[in-house]
Protein backbone atom coordinates (compact mmCIF):
# COMPACT_ATOMS: atom_id res chain seq x y z
CA UNK A 1 0.00 0.00 0.00
CA UNK A 2 1.90 3.21 -1.11
CA UNK A 3 2.01 5.98 0.79
CA UNK A 4 1.36 9.78 1.15
CA UNK A 5 4.08 11.85 2.27
CA UNK A 6 3.46 15.44 0.89
CA UNK A 7 -0.26 17.15 0.28
CA UNK A 8 -1.18 16.16 -3.25
CA UNK A 9 -1.61 19.08 -6.12
CA UNK A 10 -5.96 18.88 -6.30
CA UNK A 11 -6.03 18.46 -2.36
CA UNK A 12 -7.05 22.09 -2.28
CA UNK A 13 -8.96 22.04 -5.19
CA UNK A 14 -11.86 19.38 -4.66
CA UNK A 15 -11.69 20.20 -0.58
CA UNK A 16 -11.12 23.68 -0.62
CA UNK A 17 -14.71 24.41 -0.43
CA UNK A 18 -15.04 22.30 2.47
CA UNK A 19 -15.70 23.72 6.23
CA UNK A 20 -13.76 21.40 8.46
CA UNK A 21 -15.38 21.76 11.96
CA UNK A 22 -13.38 22.44 14.96
CA UNK A 23 -13.46 19.16 16.09
CA UNK A 24 -12.51 17.21 13.30
CA UNK A 25 -8.50 17.09 13.25
CA UNK A 26 -6.51 17.89 10.32
CA UNK A 27 -5.75 15.35 8.05
CA UNK A 28 -1.98 13.76 8.70
CA UNK A 29 0.27 12.72 6.46
CA UNK A 30 2.90 10.51 8.68
CA UNK A 31 3.76 7.36 7.06
CA UNK A 32 2.39 4.20 8.87
CA UNK A 33 4.83 1.50 10.04
CA UNK A 34 3.37 -0.72 7.19
CA UNK A 35 4.08 1.34 4.60
CA UNK A 36 7.88 1.12 5.50
CA UNK A 37 9.95 -1.07 3.68
CA UNK A 38 12.02 -4.22 4.38
CA UNK A 39 9.47 -5.89 6.76
CA UNK A 40 10.21 -9.37 7.95
CA UNK A 41 7.60 -12.54 7.08
CA UNK A 42 6.82 -12.45 11.04
CA UNK A 43 6.27 -8.70 11.63
CA UNK A 44 3.99 -9.01 8.92
CA UNK A 45 2.06 -11.90 9.86
CA UNK A 46 1.93 -10.29 13.38
CA UNK A 47 0.29 -7.37 12.08
CA UNK A 48 -2.13 -8.69 9.82
CA UNK A 49 -3.44 -11.12 12.69
CA UNK A 50 -4.61 -7.74 14.34
CA UNK A 51 -6.33 -6.45 11.51
CA UNK A 52 -8.48 -9.66 10.68
CA UNK A 53 -9.26 -9.65 14.57
CA UNK A 54 -10.52 -6.11 14.11
CA UNK A 55 -11.79 -6.32 11.24
CA UNK A 56 -13.92 -8.97 12.17
CA UNK A 57 -15.17 -7.58 15.58
CA UNK A 58 -15.10 -3.83 14.65
CA UNK A 59 -17.08 -3.31 11.60
CA UNK A 60 -14.78 -4.43 8.66
CA UNK A 61 -16.53 -7.71 7.45
CA UNK A 62 -19.96 -6.78 8.63
CA UNK A 63 -20.09 -3.41 6.94
CA UNK A 64 -18.88 -5.10 3.18
CA UNK A 65 -21.11 -7.99 4.08
CA UNK A 66 -24.31 -5.61 4.70
CA UNK A 67 -23.32 -2.99 1.52
CA UNK A 68 -23.10 -6.16 -0.39
CA UNK A 69 -26.62 -7.94 0.77
CA UNK A 70 -28.83 -5.80 -1.76
CA UNK A 71 -27.14 -6.52 -4.58
CA UNK A 72 -26.86 -10.61 -4.04
CA UNK A 73 -29.23 -12.41 -6.63
CA UNK A 74 -32.27 -13.95 -5.24
CA UNK A 75 -31.56 -17.04 -7.40
CA UNK A 76 -28.58 -18.37 -6.48
CA UNK A 77 -26.05 -18.98 -9.44
CA UNK A 78 -23.11 -21.29 -9.00
CA UNK A 79 -20.31 -18.55 -8.59
CA UNK A 80 -20.19 -14.80 -7.98
CA UNK A 81 -16.89 -12.98 -8.63
CA UNK A 82 -15.24 -10.61 -6.31
CA UNK A 83 -12.00 -8.72 -6.91
CA UNK A 84 -10.57 -7.22 -3.65
CA UNK A 85 -8.15 -4.13 -4.37
CA UNK A 86 -4.98 -3.58 -2.52
CA UNK A 87 -6.27 -6.30 -0.22
CA UNK A 88 -3.78 -6.98 2.41
CA UNK A 89 -4.09 -10.87 3.41
CA UNK A 90 -7.62 -10.75 1.85
CA UNK A 91 -9.24 -11.52 5.12
CA UNK A 92 -12.52 -9.39 4.17
CA UNK A 93 -12.88 -11.71 0.77
CA UNK A 94 -12.47 -14.97 2.76
CA UNK A 95 -14.64 -13.53 5.14
CA UNK A 96 -17.11 -13.16 2.74
CA UNK A 97 -16.27 -17.16 1.06
CA UNK A 98 -16.84 -18.18 4.43
CA UNK A 99 -20.51 -16.71 5.27
CA UNK A 100 -22.33 -16.53 1.59
CA UNK A 101 -20.79 -20.45 1.21
CA UNK A 102 -23.30 -20.96 4.25
CA UNK A 103 -26.02 -19.31 1.90
CA UNK A 104 -25.45 -21.64 -1.13
CA UNK A 105 -23.41 -18.91 -2.88
CA UNK A 106 -19.63 -20.00 -4.08
CA UNK A 107 -17.26 -16.15 -4.37
CA UNK A 108 -14.38 -16.79 -6.35
CA UNK A 109 -11.93 -14.54 -5.27
CA UNK A 110 -9.10 -12.34 -6.84
CA UNK A 111 -6.95 -10.44 -4.33
CA UNK A 112 -4.53 -7.81 -5.65
CA UNK A 113 -1.55 -6.44 -3.61
CA UNK A 114 1.58 -4.76 -4.61
CA UNK A 115 3.67 -7.07 -1.62
CA UNK A 116 4.80 -10.20 -2.48
CA UNK A 117 5.19 -11.47 1.34
CA UNK A 118 1.90 -10.17 1.96
CA UNK A 119 0.02 -11.81 -1.37
CA UNK A 120 2.01 -15.50 0.26
CA UNK A 121 -0.31 -14.75 3.86
CA UNK A 122 -3.42 -14.32 1.78
CA UNK A 123 -2.86 -17.42 0.02
CA UNK A 124 -1.94 -19.17 2.97
CA UNK A 125 -5.55 -18.48 4.40
CA UNK A 126 -7.21 -19.25 1.68
CA UNK A 127 -5.68 -22.80 1.96
CA UNK A 128 -6.32 -22.48 5.98
CA UNK A 129 -10.17 -21.44 5.28
CA UNK A 130 -10.05 -24.28 2.20
CA UNK A 131 -11.35 -21.45 -0.31
CA UNK A 132 -10.75 -23.57 -3.38
CA UNK A 133 -11.57 -20.13 -6.11
CA UNK A 134 -9.35 -17.61 -4.90
CA UNK A 135 -6.04 -16.03 -7.14
CA UNK A 136 -3.94 -13.93 -5.26
CA UNK A 137 -1.75 -11.39 -7.35
CA UNK A 138 1.59 -9.42 -6.45
CA UNK A 139 0.76 -6.35 -8.46
CA UNK A 140 0.31 -2.18 -8.66
CA UNK A 141 -3.57 -2.09 -8.67
CA UNK A 142 -2.68 1.23 -10.43
CA UNK A 143 -0.72 -0.66 -13.10
CA UNK A 144 -2.14 -3.86 -13.48
CA UNK A 145 -2.83 -5.05 -16.86
CA UNK A 146 -6.96 -5.51 -16.65
CA UNK A 147 -8.07 -7.27 -19.96
CA UNK A 148 -10.57 -5.01 -21.80
CA UNK A 149 -13.75 -5.10 -21.13
CA UNK A 150 -13.18 -7.55 -17.61
CA UNK A 151 -16.07 -7.52 -14.69
CA UNK A 152 -16.38 -8.92 -11.77
CA UNK A 153 -19.79 -9.25 -9.56
CA UNK A 154 -18.34 -7.44 -7.23
CA UNK A 155 -15.41 -5.07 -6.24
CA UNK A 156 -14.13 -4.14 -3.11
CA UNK A 157 -11.24 -2.29 -1.21
CA UNK A 158 -11.06 -2.18 2.74
CA UNK A 159 -8.72 0.07 4.68
CA UNK A 160 -6.45 0.96 1.76
CA UNK A 161 -7.91 4.39 0.75
CA UNK A 162 -6.27 6.25 3.45
CA UNK A 163 -2.98 5.09 2.72
CA UNK A 164 -3.67 6.82 -0.84
CA UNK A 165 -3.56 10.68 -1.67
CA UNK A 166 -7.19 12.07 -3.04
CA UNK A 167 -5.47 11.79 -6.69
CA UNK A 168 -4.88 8.24 -6.24
CA UNK A 169 -8.22 7.92 -4.80
CA UNK A 170 -9.90 9.55 -7.31
CA UNK A 171 -8.09 6.78 -10.02
CA UNK A 172 -9.27 3.79 -7.16
CA UNK A 173 -13.07 4.92 -7.74
CA UNK A 174 -12.48 5.22 -11.52
CA UNK A 175 -10.70 2.03 -11.52
CA UNK A 176 -13.88 -0.15 -9.36
CA UNK A 177 -16.15 1.93 -11.38
CA UNK A 178 -14.64 0.27 -14.46
CA UNK A 179 -14.65 -3.11 -12.89
CA UNK A 180 -17.58 -3.62 -11.87
CA UNK A 181 -20.74 -5.84 -12.98
CA UNK A 182 -23.17 -5.28 -9.62
CA UNK A 183 -21.78 -3.05 -6.55
CA UNK A 184 -18.58 -1.95 -5.38
CA UNK A 185 -17.47 -1.14 -1.61
CA UNK A 186 -14.93 1.15 -0.41
CA UNK A 187 -14.47 -0.15 3.70
CA UNK A 188 -12.57 2.48 5.55
CA UNK A 189 -11.52 4.78 8.76
CA UNK A 190 -13.50 8.09 9.09
CA UNK A 191 -11.40 11.00 10.53
CA UNK A 192 -12.22 12.16 14.02
CA UNK A 193 -11.08 12.69 17.38
CA UNK A 194 -13.75 10.06 18.64
CA UNK A 195 -11.98 7.70 15.99
CA UNK A 196 -8.91 8.45 17.18
CA UNK A 197 -9.41 7.68 20.67
CA UNK A 198 -11.67 4.37 20.49
CA UNK A 199 -8.51 3.27 18.47
CA UNK A 200 -5.94 4.09 20.41
CA UNK A 201 -7.90 2.22 23.32
CA UNK A 202 -9.07 -0.32 21.30
CA UNK A 203 -5.60 -1.30 19.80
CA UNK A 204 -3.42 -0.76 23.77
CA UNK A 205 -6.18 -3.21 24.77
CA UNK A 206 -6.68 -6.25 22.16
CA UNK A 207 -3.41 -5.15 19.80
CA UNK A 208 -0.37 -7.66 20.17
CA UNK A 209 1.66 -6.23 17.68
CA UNK A 210 3.42 -3.14 18.11
CA UNK A 211 2.56 -1.94 14.52
CA UNK A 212 -1.06 -2.05 15.23
CA UNK A 213 -0.54 0.20 18.06
CA UNK A 214 1.13 2.69 16.47
CA UNK A 215 -0.48 2.58 12.90
CA UNK A 216 -4.08 1.84 14.38
CA UNK A 217 -4.61 5.92 15.58
CA UNK A 218 -2.30 7.15 12.69
CA UNK A 219 -4.92 5.28 10.15
CA UNK A 220 -7.91 7.29 11.29
CA UNK A 221 -5.73 10.62 11.41
CA UNK A 222 -4.67 10.06 7.88
CA UNK A 223 -8.75 9.27 7.14
CA UNK A 224 -10.67 11.21 4.86
CA UNK A 225 -14.05 12.72 6.39
CA UNK A 226 -17.64 12.01 5.29
CA UNK A 227 -17.95 15.35 3.19
CA UNK A 228 -14.13 14.72 1.65
CA UNK A 229 -15.05 11.37 0.69
CA UNK A 230 -18.16 12.58 -1.62
CA UNK A 231 -15.82 15.42 -3.07
CA UNK A 232 -13.73 12.55 -4.21
CA UNK A 233 -16.95 10.99 -5.39
CA UNK A 234 -17.68 14.04 -7.22
CA UNK A 235 -14.22 14.86 -8.32
CA UNK A 236 -13.82 11.40 -10.03
CA UNK A 237 -16.72 12.20 -12.11
CA UNK A 238 -17.71 8.53 -11.87
CA UNK A 239 -20.61 7.03 -14.45
CA UNK A 240 -23.99 8.10 -13.71
CA UNK A 241 -25.47 3.81 -14.26
CA UNK A 242 -24.43 3.37 -10.62
CA UNK A 243 -26.27 5.07 -7.54
CA UNK A 244 -23.42 6.01 -5.36
CA UNK A 245 -23.46 6.99 -1.75
CA UNK A 246 -21.42 7.56 1.00
CA UNK A 247 -22.14 6.02 4.24
CA UNK A 248 -21.02 6.49 8.05
CA UNK A 249 -20.04 2.46 9.36
CA UNK A 250 -20.01 2.04 13.46
CA UNK A 251 -16.77 2.10 14.68
CA UNK A 252 -15.74 4.94 13.19
CA UNK A 253 -15.91 3.11 9.61
CA UNK A 254 -16.65 4.79 6.48
CA UNK A 255 -18.02 3.08 3.12
CA UNK A 256 -18.26 4.46 -0.44
CA UNK A 257 -21.06 1.90 -1.91
CA UNK A 258 -21.52 2.40 -5.75
CA UNK A 259 -24.33 0.04 -7.44
CA UNK A 260 -25.15 -0.64 -10.84
CA UNK A 261 -29.24 0.19 -11.49
CA UNK A 262 -30.66 -2.96 -11.50
CA UNK A 263 -29.41 -5.03 -9.46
Amino acid sequence: MPAQTQPSKIESAVFGGLKRPWFTPRRRLKTELLDEPGHSRETLAGNFRDIAFLNRWFGGWNLVDRCLQPSLPDERPATLTIVDLASGAADVPLALARRWQKRGINLAITALEIDPAIIELAQEAACREKVASFEAVAADVFTYPFSEGQTFDFVTCSLAFHHFSPEKCVEMLRLMVRLTGRTFVVNDLRRGWFGWFGSKLLTWLVARHPFTRHDGPLSVLRAYTVEEMEALVRAANLDPSLKIKVRRGPFSRLAVVGKRKGN
